[in-house]
């Protein structure tokens, strides 16, 4: 399994205890996909790719997004490259297809990584996903049906290409490298068109998400906040599900990362306050934490790997702050994935914020922003 990681904690333990029950390399399990209407990459396509969402409770709690076209350019190709500020930022939004971006396309007939834009909705194991982009359905198709996919009309430009359904996995059609239709489920059911392709565990996933119906994503009070919020970003992260959240003191959050180039890199957080007075505690929380706090995880210095924050309180029914900071070298790009992967940010929002710890009881302390972590 490549050495991607993604979402809040919860998220990558679901994941993790997915490819435990498989016993298998292949058990990367769940990313997915849906598709309808454009999306491309640049300028609001974050936006963009919101507006072709169906707003429900599965689609709003987690979202990921990534301008694949503008990220691949910023980073000198589309492989993903440890030693380049954007290389891991590559592959956001359809991490899951990233994996194995060497070895699906001569079986699907599509490649990731030439999508304009990606994003996934939900959770395992419903968790759907779409790419964005331009696609040849006629040579896709002919690839899916000889790996063993069947099709079926959706209407609207959209072909269905099912391998098996309902969230089932059937591991005898794995290669040793636990390669096969299906995988694991993710990719048992795919949809396309000219403009997008679908992917996911279960058709009923599918068409909850997509398409938009009348109730968009971004239209979404909380959702459409954040994504006011964060404006042209790269890459988002957005998360409303208050049990992935777990901290009293943040409705939802979200982050991003903006940049034309190496040397106006800009990490984003989005936060969303019960109250208006606790959205100036955020802003005045980051530029302490950013100026004087301390990293939990690393136990060391923020301004180490963060300088010049600058906070703006926008308010409005969701009591939305934006906070930003530069990262200290470029390669500090990718430092909101480690934000959060690690549950890594009540402390920049100047909360107390729980980290584990081996030998405590429960198995974390919960620590102020200004308090380093014993040994």
């Amino acid at each position: 399994m490549a050495g991607r990681t993604r979402r809040f904690a919860r998220a990558a333990a679901a994941v993790s205890a997915l490819a435990v029950a498989m016993g298998s390399a292949a058990a990367c399990s769940s990313s997915g996909s849906s598709g309808g209407g454009g999306g491309g990459g640049g300028s609001g396509a974050f936006a963009d790719a919101l507006k072709n969402v169906h707003d429900t409770a599965q689609t709003s709690g987690s979202i990921e997004f990534g301008d694949t076209a503008q990220l691949a350019k910023l980073n000198g190709g589309t492989t993903p490259a440890s030693n380049g500020p954007f290389g891991r930022l590559v592959g956001t939004g359809s991490d899951q297809l990233t994996q194995y971006a060497s070895v699906l396309p001569p079986l699907t007939g599509f490649d990731s990584t030439t999508a304009t834009s990606a994003i996934s909705l939900g959770l395992p194991p419903d968790q759907v996903g779409v790419l964005y982009g331009s696609f040849d359905p006629t040579a896709i198709g002919t690839k899916l049906a000889a790996w063993g996919y069947h099709k079926s009309d959706r209407g609207g430009g959209v072909t269905a290409w099912v391998f098996q359904d309902n969230h089932q996995m059937d591991l005898t059609k794995l290669d040793a490298n636990g390669i096969g239709p299906g995988m694991t489920g993710w990719l048992n059911v795919i949809w396309v068109s000219k403009s997008s392709i679908a992917y996911g565990s279960a058709t009923s996933d599918l068409a909850a998400a997509l398409p938009a119906q009348s109730k968009p994503l971004s239209g979404d009070a909380m959702v459409g906040s954040l994504a006011d919020c964060l404006g042209s970003t790269l890459i988002a992260y957005v998360n409303t599900d208050a049990k992935q959240i777990n901290n009293s003191g943040i409705s939802a959050i979200a982050f991003g990362v903006t940049a034309t180039g190496t040397s106006d890199i800009r990490e984003e957080i989005c936060a969303a306050a019960p109250s208006a007075s606790a959205a100036q505690g955020f802003a005045t929380g980051f530029t302490k934490a950013v100026g004087s706090g301390l990293d939990y995880v690393r136990n060391q210095p923020w301004s180490a790997l963060l300088t010049d924050p600058q906070t703006k309180v926008i308010g409005g029914s969701k009591n939305v702050v934006r906070l930003t900071a530069k990262p200290v070298a470029p390669q500090g790009a990718a430092l909101v994935v480690n934000l959060v992967v690690q549950n890594d940010f009540a402390g920049l929002l100047g909360l107390p914020q729980v980290i584990s710890k081996v030998g405590v009881p429960g198995g974390s302390v919960t620590l102020t922003p200004t308090q380093a972590p014993s040994s």
